[in-house]
C-alpha cells in the first residue's frame, strides 16, 4: 500500500486546559510552528463539553485548577466515547509519585511534563501524537471509501450474475455455453473480491462480528469442500476428520475462512490438497496442506497482512488470508503457516470450542 503523505493528512485539533490565561498564551506560542488547531479553555467543565462534541488528537491538561482538578477531568474524559482513547499530557508543577503514574497510565494517560515547560520537548511529543492521529483518521476515511465502493459494486455484479443464469437456461451451442460459464466464474471471483474488500474495511475498525451457534466443523468443512470441488483444480481436495469436532462458532464466517484457505491451496499449490480436521482438547484444529513451491521466508511473515500475497505473482487482491486471520481472531482463535520445500505448505486454523 502507498504511504500516506504528511501534507495530505487532515488537520488535527489539540485541546489545552488551564485556568491561567498567561499559560494558555504561552502554549499558543509553543505550538505556533505546528500545523494544528489549538483550542484553549479555562476550566475542566468547558473541556468536557468540547471533548464530548469533537475529537482531539491530544489533550493538554493542567493539574491544579479550581472547581475541577486535572485528575477529575481525566477520570471523566475516560467515560466519554469520543475521548476514551485520546492521549492526555498532564502539565504539573510537581513530580508525581511513581505509584500514581502507574495508575494514571492505566487510564490511558500518555505522559506528564513538569513546569516550567520545556518548549521543544512538549512540541515534539505533541507533533508525534498529532501525526499518529492524522494517519489514523486518513486510514479510517480510506476504509469508509472502500466499504462504499464495495457496496456499490454488488448491484451490477448481481445483475450480471442473474443475466448469465437466464442465458445458461436457454438452448446454447457449445461455444456460447463456454462463454456463459466463463462469465459466471468471473462474476463469482469478482463477488468474492468485493466481499473481501467489505470485510477488510470492517476489520480495520474492530473485530468482525460473529453470530455463534452449535457447529460441527467436520461437517461444515465437508460442505465447503463440495462447493470448492467445482473450481478448477478443486477435485484435488481430500478430507480427513477425526474426533469430536463440535463447537460454538459462526458457520457462515468459518465457511468463508475455510473457502479462502482452500482456494489459496488450489491456486498456488500442486498435487493433492489435504484437509485435516481434528479435536485437540478444548480446541478444534483445521489444517490445509499442499505441495509445490514453498512460500519464501520473507513473504511468510507478511501473508496475513492486507494486500500481501505468498508470491509476487498471482490473482486477487491479497486479502483472503487477512480475512481468515480476522475471522479466527473474532472467534478467539489463531491461524499460522509453515512452508518448506521438503514439507510443503500447511495453514493451521485453531479455534476454541467456545470463546471465553
Amino acid at each position: 500500500m502507498a504511504q500516506i503523505e504528511q501534507s495530505a493528512l487532515p488537520p488535527a485539533a489539540v485541546l489545552a486546559v488551564d485556568d491561567h490565561p498567561a499559560n494558555l498564551l504561552a502554549l499558543s506560542a509553543i505550538f505556533e510552528p505546528l500545523p494544528i488547531d489549538l483550542v484553549t479553555v479555562a476550566s475542566g467543565p468547558e473541556a468536557l463539553r468540547l471533548a464530548e462534541k469533537r475529537p482531539f488528537a491530544v489533550i493538554l491538561l493542567d493539574v491544579v485548577m479550581p472547581e475541577m482538578d486535572g485528575f477529575e477531568v481525566l477520570e471523566r474524559l475516560r467515560k466519554l466515547p469520543q475521548a476514551r482513547e485520546t492521549p492526555v499530557i498532564l502539565l504539573t508543577a510537581y513530580e508525581f509519585d511513581p505509584r500514581n503514574i502507574e495508575s494514571l497510565q492505566g487510564a490511558a494517560l500518555v505522559d506528564y511534563i513538569v513546569k516550567p515547560i520545556a518548549s521543544a520537548l512538549l512540541r515534539a511529543k505533541v507533533r508525534a501524537l498529532v501525526s499518529l492521529f492524522q494517519r489514523g483518521e486518513a486510514l479510517a476515511a480510506r476504509d469508509r471509501d472502500i466499504a462504499m465502493l464495495a457496496h456499490d459494486l454488488q448491484t451490477p455484479l448481481a445483475s450480471i450474475a442473474a443475466g448469465t443464469l437466464l442465458l445458461s437456461r436457454t438452448a446454447l451451442d457449445d461455444r456460447s455455453r463456454a462463454i456463459t460459464d466463463r462469465v459466471s466464474h468471473t462474476v463469482r471471483r469478482m463477488s468474492d473480491m468485493v466481499t473481501d474488500l467489505t470485510d477488510y474495511a470492517r476489520a480495520g475498525h474492530g473485530p468482525i462480528p460473529v453470530a455463534a451457534r452449535p457447529v460441527d466443523l467436520g461437517q461444515l468443512t465437508e460442505e465447503v469442500i463440495a462447493e470448492c470441488r467445482q473450481l478448477e483444480g478443486g477435485e484435488r481436495i481430500t478430507l480427513e476428520a477425526t474426533g469430536d469436532l463440535a463447537g460454538s462458532w459462526d458457520p457462515n464466517r468459518l465457511a468463508q475462512a475455510i473457502s479462502n484457505l482452500l482456494r489459496n491451496a488450489v491456486t498456488h499449490g500442486q498435487g493433492q490438497v489435504l484437509v485435516r480436521v481434528r479435536a485437540a482438547g478444548d480446541t478444534v484444529e483445521l489444517q490445509v496442506h499442499n505441495d509445490g513451491e514453498p512460500i519464501p521466508a520473507d513473504r511468510l511473515q507478511l501473508i496475513f497482512q492486507p494486500f500481501e500475497r505468498g508470491s509476487t505473482e498471482g490473482r486477487g487482491l491479497g486479502l483472503g488470508l487477512y480475512i481468515v486471520r480476522a475471522i479466527a481472531t473474532a472467534h478467539g482463535g489463531t491461524v499460522d503457516a509453515a512452508s518448506s520445500r521438503a514439507e510443503g505448505t500447511t495453514f493451521r486454523l485453531s479455534l476454541p470450542r467456545r470463546r471465553a
